[in-house]
């Protein structure tokens, strides 16, 4: 599942992400939108030039699929605790969270992704939380696991029981056909939207958690890595894209997760043969407008500052990413797009134009047999 060096792998830092370094370059100041402020300019010209797919009411449209996200958790960047991500019961009673309701674990896992999937999501799958995919630390303190009943923010760090041992793994599907119009604020309007719908997901699963007497966690982007803790519970493997890559999505999705210590059984990872066909398939790569994704092969070493170096994968320069973005004037789904997973394209007669072709025993053409045989 994962090849790492445990001599160079450290828990990441999330103030190192490309959002933080990169606003930090621009204004000197450390925050989790500073990046936002070179953007903005770009913005406001292609509303003064009248943009095609950057209007002001293009622009008025990716908004508004923002505002619950907005007012949630903000992508949950740097925000743990913090807006309705909170740790604490939001509105269940005290007598009932300090009520834990005894089932088993077949029958709370039962329970559980029920409830996730009424509340909205696509995909939902359970893993043991693996310590090295926690946060080390944000921009305002560390995260550490201690001996208490529940978690809590102190002045000086986040405190995570050593109990909450479970993450229950979510992941909602963008809107395909506004995610292949990228890169204008079509395809940001979707994204968006997966946000907003992400972090209501969350936080209802918390809550109904919290109503059945267990600690829980609502996390968007914060607190813990997305993708390494939805490959353990199952949903997929990791992309040359750098990003998570489903059977039935590709990468066309948002993750959330809610961390809890409720008895649950666990999922196992899949392989349905990602790396492989990645290893073959350039597209996302090619059509990469920052030049920011490998057209080489894995590697246990970064390509700047914000990547965590240990792990074999596809690094992405995500500061480059990010620039683009910014001199795009709005955020860029174009590895999304160009990803045959996204595209639904996967079929028995299916030929992309590769690197290099070894027809007949093609790579692509057998995982692509292979998916369509166990369902995947």
């Amino acid at each position: 599942m994962y090849e790492i060096n445990e001599a160079a792998y450290k828990r990441f830092d999330s103030s190192k992400t490309a959002f933080i370094l990169v606003g930090q370059a621009d204004t000197g100041e450390i925050g989790p939108m500073n990046w936002l402020r070179k953007m903005s300019a770009k913005i406001f010209e292609n509303i003064e030039k009248n943009t095609e797919g950057y209007s002001q009411s293009d622009y008025a449209f990716a908004v508004g699929s923002q505002a619950i996200n907005f007012i949630l958790g903000t992508y949950g960047d740097q925000n743990a605790n913090k807006q309705f991500l909170k740790w604490d019961p939001l509105f269940v009673p005290k007598q009932l969270y300090n009520l834990p309701l005894q089932h088993d674990a077949d029958k709370f896992t039962l329970m559980v992704k029920n409830a996730a999937n009424f509340y909205g999501t696509d995909l939902v799958g359970i893993t043991e939380i693996d310590e090295k995919w926690i946060y080390d630390r944000n921009i305002y303190k560390p995260f550490i696991f201690d001996d208490v009943e529940h978690p809590k923010e102190t002045e000086k760090e986040f405190i995570i029981p050593v109990s909450v041992n479970k993450a229950i793994v979510m992941a909602v599907n963008m809107s395909r056909d506004f995610i292949l119009k990228p890169p204008n604020l079509a395809s940001q309007a979707a994204t968006e939207l997966g946000y907003s719908k992400m972090g209501f997901l969350a936080i209802s699963l918390a809550e109904f958690i919290r109503a059945l007497g267990y600690n829980a966690i609502p996390c968007m982007n914060d607190t813990a890595l997305s993708i390494p803790l939805a490959i353990n519970a199952g949903l997929g493997q990791l992309g040359r894209n750098g990003l998570l890559l489903t059977p039935e999505y590709g990468a066309c999705l948002r993750i959330c997760k809610v961390l809890t210590d409720m008895p649950l059984n666990t999922d196992k990872p899949i392989d349905y043969g990602q790396t492989e066909f990645c290893e073959q398939c350039l597209l996302c790569a090619r059509a990469c407008p920052a030049d920011a994704i490998s057209f080489g092969d894995r590697t246990f070493t970064g390509v700047c500052e914000s990547n965590n170096p240990g792990v074999k994968k596809w690094y992405v320069n995500t500061e480059k990413c990010l620039r683009f973005w910014q001199h795009n004037g709005a955020a860029c789904s174009n590895c999304i797009a160009a990803c045959p997973f996204t595209m639904d394209r996967m079929s028995p007669n299916q030929c992309l134009e590769c690197e290099r072709c070894i027809a007949p025993k093609c790579t692509l053409q057998f995982i692509t047999v292979e998916r369509q045989k166990f369902g995947y």
